[in-house]
């Protein structure tokens, strides 16, 4: 590209949303991790002791410390992991990369937890289980969500109303993220409210022709509760009413950014449909499992997506996996920030001249909590900023945005 590269979106900048994330957000999620009934003593203390560290310490190796010897991290996994810590050993927790930070604490995280360390009462066990449990199983949390959604598409007599319905549900049930819990209790009151004003990009009837067409199509998952409830309808929904005879789903190996979506998460969110009080609800969960039995509904776990690297840094495995998506959907605002090596590219830029790396034919779904912004002219950017400055960060705006490659053929299952 014949254009100069910006720098990354950093933990260093003054006044920045990613310093006051840093400084404000994750101490708080740290206090509520080591405040949960499940954290013992001493893992609290490391906890804390992990705060103190964020606020004046700096970044080091914690493989040459804390992770000799851990059954749940793959060779490739802390080779990955080291390669890309050694570029910031010795800088202070705010004077590195915004997602690199990000990505780095919720290591050090599960290791202050315990997660890794064979023998300790918390080893494998996911620190923000109580918060995906109460955000799926709450009053308007995700089954609530779901039966409301179930009920909105039978009472959809047209098929394109069917489709945008499970698109725009797909996009805004990404507003509730409980990594950014200071927007859930707002989000959740308006979480399918507002949908068509406050979409910037919106190429949602693109989206449904090629999701009426592809054979294979995979989702790059985000958030649990209301969110994936979402992705789980519209998976049905691929299965049992288009062309599509796969959907695969890609989950995070560890617990990540509190509730993102895990292979156990999805399993647990497809049970509690399959056994929801709602009869025509509970039929869909059944379904579903018995697609997951016969290889057509997918769930993969890989180590890259809680690694600290971007998507033009994808492992092979994963570029094969994705060659062979006629589709690939990528929910939520770190994927997005991931595509863009989460760098402050002028908002006018086009995602589809800035991701010719990427495999396959793609779509965004997303809801704007961060800075990055591309494909919104100057003048447009501008006015938005007149009339909401934080119209980048609040969650209250969305984009549906599809890039096409033709690298592969559409498939249609007969």
């Amino acid at each position: 590209m014949n254009r100069k590269t910006p720098p990354c979106f950093s933990t260093g900048d003054p006044g920045s949303f990613a310093k006051n994330t840093m400084k404000k957000r994750k101490i708080l999620i740290i206090e509520q991790v080591a405040g949960a009934d499940q954290c013992p003593q001493d893992r609290r203390d490391a906890l804390l002791a992990l705060k103190e560290e964020i606020l004046g310490g700096t970044v080091f190796d914690p493989f040459d410390v804390n992770l000799r010897n851990c059954g749940l991290l793959e060779d490739k996994e802390t080779e990955t992991w080291k390669k890309t810590i050694a570029c910031y050993i010795g800088r202070s927790w705010f004077d590195i990369p915004f997602y690199f930070a990000e990505a780095y604490l919720y290591l050090r995280i599960l290791i202050a937890f315990g997660y890794f360390e064979q023998g300790s009462s918390t080893f494998g066990k996911d620190p923000f289980e109580k918060f995906k449990k109460h955000e799926l199983l709450s009053r308007g949390g995700g089954l609530d969500t779901a039966k409301m959604v179930e009920g909105t598409l039978t009472a959809l007599d047209e098929s394109e109303d069917k489709w945008r319905t499970l698109i725009l549900n797909c996009l805004w049930g990404n507003r509730i993220d409980l990594s950014m819990f200071h927007l859930v209790d707002r989000s959740r009151e308006k979480l399918f409210t507002d949908q068509e004003q406050n979409l910037l990009i919106d190429h949602s009837e693109r989206l449904r022709e090629l999701l009426e067409r592809a054979a294979r199509i995979d989702v790059i998952l985000d958030n649990v509760g209301s969110e994936l409830v979402c992705d789980l309808l519209l998976a049905w929904h691929l299965l049992s009413s288009s062309k599509a005879s796969e959907v695969h789903l890609h989950a995070k190996k560890h617990p990540i950014y509190v509730s993102d979506a895990m292979q156990k998460d999805v399993q647990t969110t497809v049970r509690e449909i399959a056994d929801a009080d709602d009869e025509a609800l509970s039929r869909i969960g059944k379904e579903l499992m018995e697609l997951q039995e016969k290889g057509r509904f997918v769930v993969h776990l890989h180590y890259f997506w809680n690694s600290a690297l971007h998507y033009d840094e994808l492992p092979g495995e994963i570029h094969e996996e994705l060659l062979e998506s006629n589709l690939v959907i990528l929910k939520g605002d770190v994927n997005y920030r991931r595509l863009l090596q989460d760098r402050r590219w002028d908002s006018w830029e086009r995602l589809e001249d800035l991701t010719p790396y990427f495999p396959s034919s793609f779509a965004t779904l997303r809801t704007m909590k961060s800075e990055i912004a591309v494909d919104i002219q100057r003048e447009r950017a501008q006015r938005l900023s007149q009339i909401d400055p934080e119209w980048r960060v609040n969650g209250e705006r969305g984009i549906i945005q599809v890039v096409e490659r033709n690298l592969k053929k559409f498939i249609i299952r007969d």
